[in-house]
């Protein structure tokens, strides 16, 4: 029970960022390498935001700290799509430099490891848990973030976004503005990212400058497991990224239970996508495999 417990635990705290990196990685297949930046950003300005609401009932800077982490990401969302529509640039690209950018902008207004121990914990509003009173506010949480994806992979946006991944150029004979499609997923995914690096700092008790690192490693991995499933053949599924990132920490929780060292973990990630991207690979097309810059 003690590991089911934990399991949930990390899926909860990383529902947000797998929703949102399935967004823009797998409906978009936008190489998005700023996601990254969103988490950790996300992660500082809710850090700061929280200290900042001390003297606040938790059911008041709950809310505030929310909100200020899914703005942070879409900061960093809205300045790597403007890069790419407006500047011209490759997404890919876009991605790199504004992870560099971001990467000075902690820096320069914040120090770069922030401790949120002389905070309270809004997360712990829920306490019914003793050993784990942070799930139960997680697990809420998650849920309201899986009906909110839920009702937007059912209207037209969601739809919208599958499509540009497969033909970007369908719009402009509808006079629809693919820029607007673009924009509004990358930043909808890092405003997710942003949600979940705040949570992760919370459960950790600490923001740190490098917690995005490996990161979209793990995106990729958690779409992949996701699809493995048994889910590749469609267009797209919030079965997808929910399935990925419960057999992810599955995977993760037993290596550790029988000694592993997940110091190794990182390779243990690349060997899983390698070989399923090996086996996917061989019953595609090759025009299909050039559309899927990350395999995903």
């Amino acid at each position: 029970m003690e590991l089911l417990l934990v399991i949930l635990e990390q899926v909860c705290i990383h529902i947000p960022f797998v929703l949102g990196s399935y967004i823009t990685l797998s409906l978009l297949k936008a190489p998005d390498f700023s996601i990254e930046s969103a988490y950790v950003f996300g992660a500082f300005l809710a850090s700061h935001m929280l200290n900042l609401t001390t003297t606040l009932p938790l059911a008041f800077a709950l809310p505030l700290v929310i909100v200020t982490s899914i703005f942070g990401g879409a900061v960093v969302g809205l300045t790597s799509s403007l890069l790419t529509q407006k500047g011209g640039l490759p997404h890919l690209l876009s991605g790199i430099l504004t992870f560099g950018l971001f990467h000075g902008i902690v820096q320069a207004i914040s120090s770069t490891y922030v401790s949120l121990g002389a905070s309270s914990n809004p997360l712990m509003m829920l306490p019914l848990l003793a050993r784990h009173p942070e799930l139960p506010m997680l697990a809420l949480i998650s849920m309201v973030l899986i009906a909110l994806t839920c009702y937007l992979f059912r209207a037209q946006l969601g739809y919208a976004w599958a499509i540009y991944g497969n033909n970007a150029g369908f719009f402009a004979h509808y006079g629809i503005s693919s820029m607007y499609v673009f924009m509004t997923g990358i930043i909808c995914g890092n405003a997710l990212a942003g949600l979940s690096g705040y949570l992760f700092a919370q459960s950790s008790g600490f923001a740190e400058i490098s917690m995005g690192s490996g990161k979209l490693l793990l995106a990729i991995t958690v779409i992949i497991l996701g699809k493995a499933c048994g889910f590749a053949h469609k267009t797209f599924s919030l079965a997808v990224p929910l399935l990925g990132v419960c057999a992810y920490f599955v995977l993760q929780q037993l290596l550790l239970k029988v000694g592993f060292n997940l110091k190794y973990f990182t390779a243990i990630q690349a060997c899983i996508v390698i070989c399923i991207l090996l086996l996917m690979y061989k019953r595609r097309s090759s025009n299909v495999a050039r559309v899927d810059h990350l395999g995903i």
